[in-house]
């Protein structure tokens, strides 16, 4: 079952790695021109139903870009499958099994995000809170800061939390 695990949590870190890129990476294709006997090159893109057209000096690390794009985008598919197919196994083998992933599947996501998103979530869960009207303690809090500089990861905030709390938690 470590096996199991150790795969799980490494293919997430590769989903995560892969989206990053992605959304840093150019959009589009290239087309040329020519006009005059000249060369011209536009990317396009598509903008909803429209598709735009930017042109581009740059062409080189433009189609670089957009190649590194497909590599990542024919990737993605493969890794988000093979996530899912251990999903399954371990439902198969054992509840728990199924629950550590999921638990992983949800902290390394919250790992992953800004800084700013993090501190969104922190104001979210405060409001929460005082709404039920269950008081966060001080220890929560400083470790809830603590994972929104990136000094710790939010799994082993939750696990400490749970146990502090009297429940069990193995992940």
């Amino acid at each position: 079952m470590k096996d199991i695990i150790s795969e799980y949590k490494e293919l997430l870190e590769l989903k995560i790695q892969i989206e990053r890129k992605l959304a840093t990476l150019q959009k589009g294709y290239i087309s040329e021109k020519t006009i005059g006997g000249n060369k011209y090159f536009y990317l396009q893109t598509r903008n909803g139903s429209t598709v735009e057209s930017k042109y581009i000096k740059n062409v080189d690390e433009i189609k670089s870009e957009i190649a590194l794009r497909k590599k990542y985008e024919a990737e993605l598919p493969a890794v988000t499958n093979r996530i899912t197919e251990l999903e399954s196994a371990a439902k198969i083998l054992s509840k728990a099994l199924f629950r550590k992933l999921k638990v992983l599947k949800l902290s390394t996501g919250m790992d992953s995000i800004s800084s700013a998103e993090k501190e969104k979530r922190i104001s979210f869960s405060d409001a929460m809170i005082s709404i039920e009207g269950v008081p966060i303690s001080d220890k929560v809090k400083s470790d809830l800061v603590s994972w929104k500089n990136g000094n710790t990861t939010f799994l082993s905030i939750f696990e400490l939390t749970l146990k502090r709390y009297g429940f069990a938690s193995e992940v």
